[in-house]
């Protein structure tokens, strides 16, 4: 009977350990399977994110080129102006520059100086009388300088 209770005992360890080693797997799969669905989910809900963003983008593309908004219908005239110029003058300029339904003005840089120092590199200007009105020798009230480009629908 001790050789039976020992069989016993014996096989009901093997069985036992070898159940546990199948739940301990089960336990693995399981959270694996669980990491899986969890990443599944989360790059589905980035898809959709990018999903929406590129139906907006599809939405301003359309949108822009039913209002006219193409590169090729845009001819670009770049404006380079560094010089002084009287108030007057320098007010019709900066005005010239507001943006309309068929053109706009796209700066990149605008500097006014009020007081305006010679430039130290230049060679120093006799009258303007005996150069002419070369702009090395126009006066003004203020310093101007604008670059940037003027932006026209060809249409």
């Amino acid at each position: 009977m001790a050789v039976a209770l020992a069989l016993f005992f014996s096989l009901s360890a093997y069985f036992f350990l070898k159940a546990h080693k199948r739940y301990g797997l089960n336990q693995d799969m399981l959270r694996a399977a669980i990491g899986q669905a969890q990443l599944l989910k989360a790059q589905q809900k980035e898809l959709e994110r990018k999903k929406g963003i590129l139906q907006r983008v599809r939405g301003f593309v359309h949108r822009a080129r039913s209002a006219g908004v193409e590169k090729d219908k845009w001819a670009y005239y770049d404006v380079n102006i560094e010089e002084p110029v009287p108030f007057e003058e320098a007010e019709k300029i900066l005005r010239q520059t507001a943006n309309s339904p068929s053109y706009y003005f796209k700066p990149m840089t605008l500097e006014v100086k009020t007081q305006i120092q010679p430039d130290a590199k230049a060679p120093p200007t006799t009258s303007a009388a005996a150069s002419g009105d070369s702009s090395e020798t126009r006066t003004g009230d203020v310093l101007l300088n604008l670059r940037g480009s003027f932006v026209v629908n060809r249409q």
